[in-house]
């Protein structure tokens, strides 16, 4: 080729590039069909002849094609578009090009497959109509779309006698029209049995059990009425009437014989002879009827022994048709055997033992066609997603400026692959939008390898002049001194000759042996400076080893930071010795590399192991934070100072925590114990402050009762001040309030609770707060004490006897002890001073429950009670005094703290 040739641009449907040549197709427009016919008929290239034929509406030339091209992809491309244009399945199809179509096939299994998919009656006619195979006319009658195609195939079949076809077609036919005029003309019992059975199509089933019931029904009136009629007739007819089948094919012949009686003699012999006849005739039909009764219970039971053993028949059928390995054939087997189960268990009764067995052969069936569902559409989804990367990888590559031609080339025949053998996707949108895709990226690459080429063939003719400069440069170097030089510009050079090896093969031989021979004049040259550089190589590789032994001797060491920082300037030094002799540069640098690695690995795994240690010590220490910091505001003083010494005992057993979380972690822990113990220096003063709070708010909460404003009392009011008082007791009863603010606190309770009687006085009338009933029932008990100490003999209670001294008092008691010092006496006075005793003490606890009193009462009557309790306990011999009554205060009468 020229180089002017490289500028002519040949014709692209003539051009010796079969690519072109398909781009020139896939550019072509439909309407273009004198262009498109000479393409698929003319081309060398099969992939060019298949593309126009794609392309091609031509019925008749496809016709040709199918029949007479050399190539068989091309052959079954123009019968599928031949099969395409009679189902209309393009744009812009008539009738008249789809019977165009019908007509131009030849292929009988082609013209079926129209006969059964066309949705235009005339075509669906017309394709059937030129069928003449019997097997292929019964599958258009089964599953053809138009219904008049499947009764025109049923009407082909009925003058030849295709008993097997009409068979199959009354069995499995998908359209119940179909299905039941085939049933129509089928004549054989078995083969209505068998339809009745296994029939696939519930309405031609269902009618040839209606047609065997009807022909049953039938048989057995025919019986009834043989057995039913006269006895004459039956004896008439007896010898020349034919046997006739029962609906068992047993013969019955019923022969009732009358008496003979003449028909002219009306004396009583006749009438006695009539009767006997009427007599016998009706002993004679209650027999048939016994007899038939009784066959028609054998035949029952005969029929249920058959159903069950016919049962047990279909469930083997049924396990052998699910173990069957092609599927479709086992759902067909497996859909028969459920038909007739249903008929036999409908007409046998229900097996329990062999309906569990059916019900799980049919779940295992069900399981293996949802796995085979789910097997194809995971098949179907697979290959959709490797199609649609193939788009997304190929896709891009058309408008890429940096594509290379072998990248180019292999995404288009990848791309020619996939168009040539689609594989099923899940829809048929996605069939044909992939296919639409593939499409337009063949065309797109197919001119992007074109121009790929082109600039190809000019790199390589730029080459040649590249390679011509570097002979010059490489011839020049004869003239330079400096070894080093020569040896790294023959370096370049030598690479630059590769990137530009690409060159038209003409001048391929004559450039290489020119740099060649450049190249061998000036390489003796260079010799001598690697034989330098080789020395100086090995005097490297020898320091090298030098410190590959010395970091093997560190590899093993325990001393961390010494070591590693050793090992940190052996590997300084190494960067900054030179290259070593060829070959040993890996080798001697995994040695090295490898005993650094070892230190460096068996340190981290050390850390990692003390960061674990770290760590767990850290959860620990984390955990007796949080109980310390749970209890830094705990008031159980006693038991929370133990528990938190027990806390800082087990703090010092735990090991070490992280260094940057140590310093936190303690000062979490120390703080949270530095406020509890701050808090238990001055527990005493808190709790007296908390004491003296509540007080003052129990106070604070009663005079804001006394100073109420409202007319009525509000509701509970006296629950609310007895609650107050509880309160109250309670708060008292807890010592460690200074006495001064007791007092002050006495006071001001009392000086409240006055107020809170005065003004609420008909609230606490008859309750135990009553000022005035309470007042009574310390009267009470002041008087049954006194009379109690006056009844035991106690010292009078006159001024004259208190002013008595302790001693005079006591003999006093003793010349008293001395007057009823018998035995008898002493025994009763015993007994008395200690139910005395008793008594006081439950006085005492009844005084200490009785409400509040005015003041100037409740003292009066408090010291009387007190020297009554004095004089019994003066008078009791007791053990120990008779303890006195719980105190009240001077002015509040609360208990004592």
């Amino acid at each position: 080729m020229t180089l002017l040739d490289r500028f002519r641009t040949p014709s692209r449907q003539s051009h010796p590039d079969p690519v072109v040549r398909l781009a020139y197709v896939a550019e072509l427009p439909l309407a273009d069909r004198e262009a498109i016919a000479a393409m698929a008929s003319e081309d060398e290239d099969p992939r060019v002849r298949r593309a126009a034929v794609a392309k091609l509406m031509d019925p008749r030339t496809l016709a040709s094609i199918a029949e007479a091209d050399r190539d068989e992809g091309v052959r079954s491309q123009a019968a599928g578009m031949l099969r395409d244009i009679a189902l209309e399945a393009f744009e812009d199809i008539g009738e008249a090009e789809s019977l165009e179509a019908v007509d131009a096939m030849t292929d009988p299994r082609a013209l079926a497959s129209v006969a059964k998919s066309a949705t235009r009656e005339i075509v669906a006619l017309r394709a059937m109509s030129r069928v003449d195979d019997p097997r292929l006319l019964g599958s258009i009658a089964r599953h053809a779309v138009v219904e008049s195609a499947r009764r025109g195939a049923v009407e082909s079949l009925r003058p030849r006698g295709e008993r097997a076809e009409i068979l199959s077609i009354a069995m499995n036919g998908d359209f119940k029209d179909t299905a039941l005029s085939a049933l129509e003309l089928v004549t054989d019992r078995g083969e209505v049995e068998q339809i009745a059975a296994r029939g696939r199509n519930k309405s031609a089933a269902k009618r040839a059990r209606a047609i065997l019931r009807e022909a049953e029904e039938q048989a057995a009136l025919d019986a009834a009425e043989v057995a039913a009629a006269p006895s004459a007739i039956a004896s008439a007819s007896a010898e020349t009437a034919p046997l006739r089948l029962t609906p068992h094919g047993e013969p019955n012949v019923e022969t009732v014989v009358e008496p003979e009686v003449a028909p002219d003699a009306p004396g009583p012999e006749a009438e006695q002879g009539r009767g006997a006849a009427e007599r016998a005739r009706a002993e004679a039909l209650a027999e048939a009827e016994a007899k038939e009764r009784a066959d028609r219970d054998r035949q029952a039971r005969l029929d249920a022994e058959r159903g069950r053993a016919r049962l047990a028949e279909l469930l083997e059928e049924a396990t052998a048709a699910r173990t069957d390995e092609d599927l479709s054939s086992a759902r067909r087997r497996f859909n028969l055997v459920r038909q007739e189960w249903r008929d036999q268990m409908a007409r046998a009764g229900t097996d329990p033992d062999l309906q569990a067995r059916f019900s799980e052969a049919e779940a295992q069936m069900a399981g293996r066609e949802a796995e085979a569902h789910e097997t194809e559409a995971r098949t179907r989804r697979d290959a959709f997603a490797l199609l649609h990367s193939l788009l997304g990888r190929v896709e891009p590559l058309a408008a890429q400026a940096d594509v290379s031609l072998k990248g180019a080339d292999r995404a288009l025949r990848d791309v020619r692959t996939a168009l040539s053998g689609m594989p099923p996707l899940p829809t048929r949108q996605d069939v044909e939008a992939v296919t639409n895709r593939l499409k337009a990226a063949q065309t797109a690459l197919t001119l992007k390898v074109q121009e790929l080429r082109e600039a190809d063939d000019w790199r390589r003719f730029s080459n040649v002049a590249i390679q011509e400069q570097l002979c010059a440069k490489m011839e020049a170097l004869q003239a330079v001194e400096d070894a080093e030089a020569i040896a790294r510009e023959v370096h370049k050079l030598q690479g630059q000759w590769r990137e530009a090896a690409d060159v038209p093969r003409a001048q391929a031989d004559a450039l290489w042996r020119r740099f060649k021979a450049a190249h061998d004049a000036v390489w003796p040259r260079c010799e001598a400076h690697f034989a330098a550089l080789a020395g100086a190589r090995a005097e490297n590789l020898a320091k090298k080893t030098r410190l590959c032994e010395h970091a093997d001797l560190l590899a093993d060491s325990t001393n961390w930071i010494q070591t590693a920082e050793e090992i940190k300037k052996l590997q300084a030094e190494w960067k900054t010795i030179g290259a070593v002799s060829h070959g040993r540069e890996k080798v001697i640098w995994d040695r090295f590399r490898a005993a650094c690695d070892q230190f460096f690995t068996r340190r981290h795994e050390d850390l990692a192991k003390r960061k674990a240690t770290w760590a767990e010590n850290l959860g620990k220490k984390e955990a007796l934070s949080v109980r310390a910091e749970a209890l830094a505001e705990s008031t159980d003083w006693d038991q929370t100072a133990v528990e938190l010494k027990r806390l800082q005992a087990d703090w010092k057993t735990i090991g070490p925590v992280k260094k940057s979380k140590s310093d936190a972690i303690w000062l979490r822990f120390r703080g949270a114990c530095d406020r509890f113990f701050s808090r238990y220096a001055q527990r005493h003063d808190t709790a007296r402050a908390e004491r003296v709070a509540a007080r003052e708010a129990i106070c604070a909460e009663l005079e804001g009762l006394a100073g109420e404003d409202a007319s009525e009392p509000a509701s509970g009011l006296l629950e609310t001040i007895r609650a107050i008082r509880v309160r109250w007791h309670q708060e008292i009863a807890a010592r460690g309030v200074d006495p001064q603010q007791a007092r002050a606190l006495d006071e001001r309770y009392s000086a409240a609770y006055g107020k809170v009687v005065s003004r609420w006085t008909s609230v606490l009338a008859g309750s135990d707060l009553d000022p005035e009933a309470n007042r009574k029932r310390m009267e009470a008990l002041v008087r049954r004490i006194e009379d109690l100490a006056v009844s035991i003999g106690g010292p009078a209670s006159s001024p004259a006897d208190q002013s008595l001294s302790p001693t005079t008092r006591l003999a006093t008691m003793l010349k008293e002890a001395l007057a009823a010092n018998t035995i008898g006496g002493k025994l009763h006075e015993d007994s008395r001073l200690s139910a005395a005793a008793e008594e006081v003490r439950q006085a005492q606890a009844a005084w200490s429950r009785i409400g509040a009193v005015p003041d100037e009462a409740r003292r009066q009557l408090s010291d009387r009670f007190q020297r009554a309790c004095r004089r019994i306990s003066e008078r009791v011999p007791a053990p120990g005094p008779v303890s006195k009554p719980a105190g009240r205060s001077e002015r509040s009468g609360q208990p004592r703290r």
